[in-house]
C-alpha cells in the first residue's frame, strides 16, 4: 500500500504535512514578524491545528498564502512571493490588524502590570480587577496564571483553578508549549 502512495507512507504533501507536529511550531511562528500576526486570527489557528491532527489536508491549506508563508517560517527557508527583487504587498487590512494587536497587547501589558503592583502590595482584588481586564484586551495565558496566582493569594480556591482550567484550555487551542500550559 505504500509503494501505491510513492512510498510516502500514504502522506500526499510528501512527508511536509509531518512540520506541522513540531513541538516548537507556535514558537517559531510567533518569533518571526511575518507569522506572529497570523496567531491572533482564530480562524487561522483552528485550520492549523486541524493541520496538525491531519497533515494530509495540506493540500487544501495550500490555496491560503499565509500557509505558504507558515512553512517558509517551519522549514527555514526565506520563500519570496511575488517577482524576483520585488517585496510582496501586505494587504492594508492585514497591517492594520496586525497594529490592532500591537496595541492591544501593549495595553494589556500595561493592565497587567499595574495588576502586579497591587498584587506585590497583597491588594488582590485590585490586581484580580487588572489582570481580568489584560484578558479581556489580549488572550495570553500569563494574564490568566497571574490571575489564578491572585485568586489564590485572596483564598478564592475554586476562582484559581476556573482561571487555571480557562489557560490551559486557551493554551491548547493556541497549541501553546507544553511549559507554558504547565505553568
Amino acid at each position: 500500500m505504500e509503494a501505491e502512495a510513492g512510498g510516502s507512507g500514504g502522506d500526499p504533501s510528501g512527508g511536509l504535512g509531518s512540520i506541522f507536529n513540531d513541538p516548537n511550531m507556535i514558537t517559531k511562528l510567533a518569533s518571526n514578524p511575518k507569522t506572529a500576526p497570523l496567531l491572533a486570527d482564530q480562524e487561522f489557528m483552528a485550520k492549523l491545528q486541524s493541520l496538525k491532527a491531519n497533515p494530509n489536508n495540506i493540500g487544501m491549506e495550500m490555496q491560503d498564502p499565509r500557509f505558504l508563508q507558515v512553512m517558509s517560517v517551519l522549514l527555514g527557508i526565506d520563500m519570496q512571493f511575488g517577482a524576483p527583487g520585488e517585496q510582496p504587498a501586505a494587504p492594508k487590512e492585514a497591517e492594520e490588524d496586525a497594529k490592532a494587536a500591537k496595541e492591544a497587547k501593549a495595553k494589556a501589558d500595561e493592565e497587567k502590570k499595574k495588576g502586579t503592583e497591587f498584587y506585590k502590595k497583597r491588594q488582590f482584588d485590585q490586581a484580580i480587577e487588572h489582570y481580568s481586564k489584560a484578558w479581556e484586551m489580549h488572550k495570553d495565558i500569563t494574564y490568566l496564571t497571574n490571575l489564578g496566582a491572585a485568586k489564590f493569594e485572596k483564598g478564592d480556591y475554586q476562582g484559581c483553578i476556573e482561571a487555571c482550567q480557562q489557560a490551559v484550555e486557551h493554551g491548547r487551542e493556541i497549541l501553546a508549549d507544553f511549559k507554558v500550559i504547565a505553568k
